[in-house]
């Protein structure tokens, strides 16, 4: 699916938040970013972000007004709070803790472009 401006207004939405500038831009630049040397999506297409989010606030499993939009490959999710969309944030679904705060140029140097 190719993400335009269209897309990006129907998942936000959908979940009832803007997302941050940071994150909109990547996607504009592709849906998703499939990480091959550890087969796994560090950031998930944008149905998916909608679908897990979505999913997580229903079953009380995150936080609403956390949106989870990637994971680092172990399946904790990377999101960011609607509170501050200047950090992402690595959260842990076992114990709902977050694990690590990153800005957004150290999460595309990080985890996007490594």
């Amino acid at each position: 699916m190719l993400v335009n401006d269209e897309v990006v207004r129907q998942a936000e939405i959908t979940l009832g938040f803007i997302l941050p500038s940071a994150l909109r831009s990547l996607y504009l630049a592709g849906n998703g970013r499939f990480r091959s040397d550890g087969q796994w999506w560090v950031l998930w297409p944008i149905d998916r972000l909608v679908d897990v989010t979505s999913g997580a606030w229903s079953d009380g499993r995150l936080e609403v007004g956390l949106i989870a939009f990637g994971d680092d490959g172990t399946g904790n999710p990377f999101c960011v709070s609607s509170a501050d969309p200047t950090r992402v944030l690595r959260w842990s679904w076992i114990d709902g803790a977050i694990e690590s705060e990153l800005s957004w140029v150290q999460f595309v140097t990080d985890w996007i472009d490594a």
